[in-house]
């Protein structure tokens, strides 16, 4: 039998820059090479985004609440 993998991603779209200066919050899933991107309908200003971890970085809570609705 074949080994199945899934993997989950979050990241900002930088493109996609609000008025605001805040970017989008997107997720990819991956499931054995096959993926699917979505939008978490979340932003947050690309200083206080961690790309290496794939959340939101600070203590604010705004981060906070970004980083457990990312959890869930």
């Amino acid at each position: 039998m074949a080994r199945s993998t899934f993997k989950t991603l979050f990241y900002i779209n930088r493109s996609k820059e609000k008025k605001n200066g805040k970017c989008p919050i997107m997720g990819r899933i991956t499931i054995d090479g096959e993926q699917v991107q979505y939008s978490t309908r979340k932003e947050i200003a690309p200083e206080l985004w961690d790309s290496r971890k794939g959340r939101c970085k600070g203590i604010g809570e705004e981060t906070k609440e970004i980083n457990r609705y990312l959890q869930t």
